[in-house]
């Protein structure tokens, strides 16, 4: 069994970049344990921030459920203004050097939204940063807005796409809006048939992270 970290901008990223990966790894009894290091606060659509907040973490608990992770932790980072602080980088580094996961998920360092650079770049500066005796997490990046030109690894999640769109409906508010759910389905499926051959029809992809 395998302790696998998924470090995620907003509640939703996560089942949309690598939610057919996180049910692979629980079918196989690995320990799954997601931070979400905003509450998507912003992301409300009329809503307030607090309301919006409330309403997605709610989510993420649900979306959580179905993919077979633990209940999220939420850092309630800003938003739409996550920065890659002293702190911050500190409290991550002392979460990976007591847990000590074999894998780290976090969105990658192109991605068109700004919460998602620095999401890659506090992992990047914490894994730097660990204590010399602490074993490094090997890191896949995923994508969400910008789709990765670069791929190291090609998951065939086939098996599990029904359960990860279901995830991503767990999140009513923001497929209300955007059909996220189709576009993800629509580029998992572009994925599986450019990519994963010989494979299933889904196929999630991941670049891995470089110093």
């Amino acid at each position: 069994m395998s302790r696998v970290l998924v470090v995620t901008p907003h509640p939703d990223d996560e089942a949309i970049g690598c939610g057919g990966a996180l049910c692979a790894h629980a079918e196989t009894g690995d320990s799954l344990r997601l931070i979400c290091l905003t509450s998507g606060e912003q992301g409300g659509h009329g809503l307030p921030p607090g309301e919006t907040a409330s309403r997605r973490e709610a989510e993420a608990a649900a979306a959580a459920r179905i993919l077979g992770a633990g209940a999220p932790e939420f850092w309630r980072q800003p938003d739409g203004g996550l920065r890659v602080t002293r702190a911050l980088v500190a409290r991550l580094r002392e979460l990976i050097a007591d847990w000590r996961p074999e894998l780290l998920y976090v969105t990658h360092d192109r991605e068109m939204h700004p919460d998602h650079r620095a999401a890659a770049r506090l992992v990047r500066r914490t894994l730097r940063e660990l204590p010399a005796a602490t074993r490094v997490p090997a890191v896949r990046l995923f994508e969400v807005w910008t789709p990765l030109q670069h791929m190291d690894e090609i998951v065939d999640i086939s098996a599990h796409i029904e359960r990860k769109l279901a995830a991503i409906r767990a999140y009513e508010h923001q497929c209300r809006v955007m059909r996220f759910d189709e576009a993800t389905r629509g580029l998992n499926r572009y994925r599986g048939e450019m990519h994963s051959w010989p494979g299933g029809e889904y196929a999630e992809v991941f670049a891995s992270l470089r110093p």
